[in-house]
């Protein structure tokens, strides 16, 4: 059931007093305009993992990330892509070749693969009084082979545009390469884009999920 940031946080320290002790001995500073504070804090309170740049996955069922939903006049819709993990800088374009490996074999693949998401309605609130809507797992292997095919056809659209040095996200549907950093950055990261954020809910979660003119919503 839907409930408050820090109700969730209350019941997962009061079933586990080591994540408690490791969250009363332990701060850490968030910048103000880091887009992934809440991921952070869902990292913090629930996992009890300070922020790192270790290139592996969080947990073995994949990198925990939080996400935004927001309300239309027609539904409910992932209010932003989900970034799931830098790959490169258009500076240095050499930092993008790896890409060009089979999406399978590339050394992101296990910061692609898996995830484990916890979906906040979007309000102007502090974190902690932020409603968490639901929290879902996904394993792209595990997926339908149509939403499969579109990945891997994002992915062949990836690599065309490495290849040329014309990096952009044109005509990619559900995975993309896209901006990430300050306003004007060169990094690039690999991301889902809301679209497929909103579909990858619905069929985690079993939503009904329809179509409105260009919009995905639930």
């Amino acid at each position: 059931m839907p409930c408050t940031f820090r109700t969730l946080i209350q019941h997962a320290q009061t079933r586990d007093s080591g994540l408690k002790a490791f969250c009363d001995a332990n701060a850490f500073n968030l910048r103000p305009r880091d887009k992934g504070n809440l991921g952070k804090l869902v990292e913090f309170y629930l996992y009890g993992r300070l922020p790192n740049n270790d290139p592996h996955p969080d947990t073995e069922e994949g990198d925990i990330k939080a996400t935004h939903v927001k309300k239309t006049r027609d539904g409910w819709c992932a209010k932003e892509r989900l970034t799931l993990t830098n790959c490169g800088s258009t500076a240095k374009p050499e930092t993008l070749d790896h890409l060009l490996a089979d999406m399978t074999e590339t050394r992101l693949y296990p910061k692609l693969r898996r995830g484990i998401v916890f979906v906040f309605e979007h309000a102007d609130l502090p974190a902690e009084d932020k409603t968490v809507v639901d929290a879902f797992q996904y394993d792209l292997e595990a997926l339908p082979e149509a939403m499969r095919a579109v990945l891997a056809d994002d992915y062949a659209k990836i690599q065309a545009c490495v290849r040329a040095r014309e990096v952009s996200q044109r005509g990619q549907r559900y995975l993309h390469i896209h901006p990430h950093g300050s306003k004007g950055s060169s990094t690039r990261a690999l991301g889902f884009t809301n679209k497929f954020l909103t579909t990858l809910l619905c069929h985690a979660t079993n939503r009904p999920m329809r179509t409105v003119g260009r919009s995905l919503v639930f």
